[in-house]
C-alpha cells in the first residue's frame, strides 16, 4: 500500500465521519417538530430519490437480483433500526448514542458465529465480554456515580443489534455477487415502503426549509455508504480503526455547539473500555481475513 493510497482512504473515511455527524445533527433538529417516524421515512425516501440517477445509468441490471428475500428482510430491519437510531438521537445525548453504537462489532461477532459459522478465538470472546461491561457502565452509571439503568438506552442498543444483523445479511449478499447499486436501491425502496404508513399516522407537513434538510439527510445517508465503500477499497479495516474513535470527539463537539450537551461520566468510563475492545476486534478481524485470503 502506497502512502498516497493510504491517505486517500483515510480522507474518505473522515468524510464519512463528518457526514454521519451532520446527519445526526439534522435528525436531532428535525425531531424538534417532526416525529421520528416521519424523519425516518424521509431519510429513506430522499435516499432513494438521490440514488435513482445512478440506477438509471446502470440500466436494467440495477433491478436484477437473486437475493430478493434477503433484500426485503434487510429493508425491514433497516427501517426498524434507523427509526430506533433516529429516535435515540432525538431523545438522548448525541455522545451517548455514538458510544452505544460502538457495540455493533460486539453483536456482529456473536451473530457471525451463529449465522455464518465463523471461527471466533477465545481472545475475541474475552474482548467482546469486556466490551459489554463497557456498555453496562455507559447505560447505568449516572452523574452521582450510582448505577441506575435508563430504559431509553434499550433503543440505541436495539438499533446496534439490528445494524449488526444487517452486516451479516450484507456479507451473505456480497458472497452471492449482489451488486452494490442493487443492494442500495432495494434497501432504500423497501425501507421507504415500510416506513411510509407509520409516517402518515403522525404526519406534519414539513416546511420548505425542513424539506431541504430532510433531502440532505437522505443524500447524506447515501454519501456515508459511498465514502465507506471508497475507504475500504483503498485501505484495510484495521488502517481506519485508530481514526474511528474521533467520531466520538466530533460528535461531542457538535452536540455542545448545537445543543449545549456535555458528555457525562458514563460516556468517558464506557469509552475507556469500549475503545480498546472494538479496536482489537477490528484488528483481529482484518488479520483473519488476510489469513483466509492467503
Amino acid at each position: 500500500m502506497t502512502l498516497n493510497r493510504y491517505w486517500q482512504g483515510i480522507a474518505f473515511f473522515f468524510c464519512q465521519m463528518f457526514v454521519s455527524c451532520a446527519n445526526d445533527i439534522v435528525s436531532k433538529f428535525m425531531g424538534q417538530r417532526l416525529d421520528a417516524f416521519e424523519v425516518t421515512f424521509f431519510r429513506f425516501f430522499f435516499g432513494l430519490v438521490t440514488l435513482l440517477p445512478f440506477v438509471i445509468a446502470q440500466g436494467k441490471s440495477a433491478f436484477k437480483t437473486n437475493q430478493f428475500c434477503l433484500n426485503v428482510v434487510r429493508g425491514i430491519f433497516g427501517a426498524v433500526s434507523f427509526f430506533l437510531y433516529i429516535f435515540a438521537v432525538i431523545e438522548l445525548p448525541l455522545a451517548e448514542v455514538i458510544i452505544i453504537l460502538w457495540t455493533i462489532p460486539l453483536f456482529s461477532l456473536i451473530l457471525s458465529k451463529i449465522f455464518l459459522g465463523e471461527n471466533v478465538t477465545s481472545f475475541r470472546w474475552i474482548a467482546t465480554l469486556i466490551g459489554f461491561v463497557g456498555l453496562t457502565i455507559t447505560t447505568t452509571l449516572n452523574s452521582d456515580n450510582e448505577f441506575q439503568f435508563n430504559i431509553l438506552y434499550c433503543i440505541p442498543i436495539g438499533a446496534s443489534f439490528l445494524f449488526a444483523l444487517q452486516d451479516i445479511l450484507i456479507k451473505k449478499m456480497v458472497k452471492a455477487k449482489e451488486g452494490r447499486i442493487t443492494m442500495l436501491f432495494y434497501f432504500a425502496l423497501i425501507s421507504s415502503l415500510v416506513t411510509f404508513p407509520t409516517a402518515c399516522k403522525v404526519w406534519v407537513t414539513p416546511t420548505s426549509f425542513e424539506l431541504a434538510m430532510l433531502f440532505l439527510l437522505g443524500l447524506g445517508g447515501n454519501l456515508i455508504q459511498y465514502f465507506i465503500f471508497k475507504a475500504f477499497s483503498l485501505v484495510d479495516v484495521s488502517a481506519v480503526a485508530p481514526y474511528r474513535y474521533l467520531e466520538l470527539l466530533i460528535g461531542a463537539c457538535c452536540a455542545f455547539v448545537f445543543f449545549l450537551e456535555i458528555p457525562g461520566k458514563n460516556v468517558y468510563a464506557g469509552a475507556l473500555i469500549l475503545i480498546p475492545c472494538t479496536f482489537y476486534l477490528g484488528y483481529s478481524e482484518n488479520r483473519r481475513k488476510k489469513k483466509t485470503a492467503a
